[in-house]
């Protein structure tokens, strides 16, 4: 640890703004317009038609079972006008520090300790102000959260334009396949056109004149996975079979690609849970705990038993039923049983029934968002690398090893 490194509390870095927090039920925010954020412990969870702050604040989760599993970071960097609720603590550096510095700093600290209870896990504003953490100068401050930031503002711009792209697909996707404007034989939007609509007794709905009804295993098949005994280390590895969990797709929300989880497994792991390799560019589908993660594996893989994942046929593509099953996900949720939790089996997952459009058009559809797609993989995997390279550098300028002249 660099001698220039100070040991301090949190309160001695910080000012606590808690007692401004007002938390809002759900019934009263209903009846409200949606304009600023409204934080909770993880984040947003809604919008309001007020605000209570206006600035750069950091935000500590102060109960919620991610306290303990750490899926998501515990503090959040939070900027501009919005509403917090009593779920996290709201904290802004004093005169002597910075706060993003300390937003770095603090995402670097093991909570655990601090945490109380055991059903619920809470982390107190007693036990939150007396943690201490090794803080620079004012000075260096700046420099350290200036470099990373460089990084972070990078990976938001990423973001930001992947957003735009998801919009862009998404909006195409639902103005061909849910409001019936795709191009007619004269290049002109189908429905608004005066196309012919008919009546679809199976689907209880009117669809354009030529299409028909089909079933999701149509589309491709739909496959299943498994877990190799977990009591055998030989079975998992760190870089061999990808191997696919739903924790791993929930901890990938934001992306459309995965490459691989958090273990892979090993080739005896493999033939002992008599697992299936999922083809590059399969679209991954959570069946359980909870129903509807997606993600589209850039490389073969595997997945374990939480997962109905289809591999496409070559009429449907997987930018197609990426989409497709995106917007029948309530229908799919509701086909699900179990009493613990709700799980979609393989066999009623076959009979869902979703529109069939013409196949000239899914391959039209294809043509107009593969390069919306490559670009989005492409954005991803650079924000992985940048992640990696923040991730690598901010731990040696905080214990000294790197410093700036």
């Amino acid at each position: 640890m660099s001698k220039s490194l100070e040991k301090k509390k949190i309160s001695e870095l910080v000012k606590v703004y808690n007692k401004i927090r007002v938390p809002l039920s759900s019934w009263e925010r209903e009846k409200i317009a949606k304009v600023f954020p409204y934080y909770g412990a993880q984040g947003i969870v809604d919008y309001v038609d007020d605000f209570l702050f206006d600035g750069e604040y950091i935000l500590v989760a102060e109960d919620g079972e991610n306290l303990r599993s750490n899926n998501q970071k515990i503090c959040n960097l939070v900027k501009g006008k919005f509403w917090v609720n009593n779920h996290a603590h709201i904290l802004k550096a004093n005169e002597d520090n910075l706060t993003k510095y300390l937003y770095y700093n603090f995402n670097r600290i093991k909570f655990e300790p601090y945490i109380t209870g055991s059903a619920q896990p809470k982390l107190n504003k007693e036990n939150l102000l007396n943690i201490e953490t090794y803080v620079h100068s004012k000075t260096e401050q700046d420099k350290i959260s200036s470099a990373i930031s460089l990084l972070d503002d990078k990976i938001e711009l990423n973001n930001q334009i992947n957003d735009n792209l998801e919009r862009m697909a998404k909006t195409l996707y639902d103005y061909w396949f849910v409001q019936f404007d795709f191009p007619n034989e004269n290049g002109k939007p189908y429905k608004s056109s005066g196309g012919k609509m008919v009546w679809n007794e199976v689907l209880r709905r009117e669809i354009p004149e030529g299409w028909k009804f089909q079933t999701i295993e149509e589309l491709g098949t739909i496959t299943g996975g498994s877990t190799p005994s977990k009591a055998i280390e030989e079975n998992f590895s760190k870089n061999d079979i990808p191997w696919i969990t739903p924790k791993d797709l929930s901890q990938n929300i934001g992306n459309k690609f995965i490459t691989r989880g958090e273990f892979d497994i090993t080739e005896k792991g493999f033939k002992e849970a008599s697992l299936n390799i999922l083809p590059a560019n399969s679209v991954l589908m959570s069946s359980r705990a909870p129903i509807g993660y997606l993600a589209i594996n850039r490389f073969d893989c595997t997945t374990n038993q939480g997962f109905k994942s289809i591999v496409c046929n070559k009429e449907y593509p997987f930018e197609y039923v990426f989409y497709v099953l995106k917007q029948n996900m309530l229908s799919i949720e509701a086909n699900a049983s179990g009493s613990t939790f709700k799980e979609i089996s393989t066999s009623v997952l076959k009979t869902i029934k979703i529109l069939r459009p013409q196949k000239r058009l899914v391959n039209q559809f294809k043509n107009s968002v593969s390069v919306i797609f490559q670009q989005q993989n492409n954005l991803e995997q650079q924000n992985q690398q940048l992640s990696s390279l923040r991730d690598w550098l901010l731990p040696m300028l905080m214990n000294g090893q790197v410093k700036f002249e």
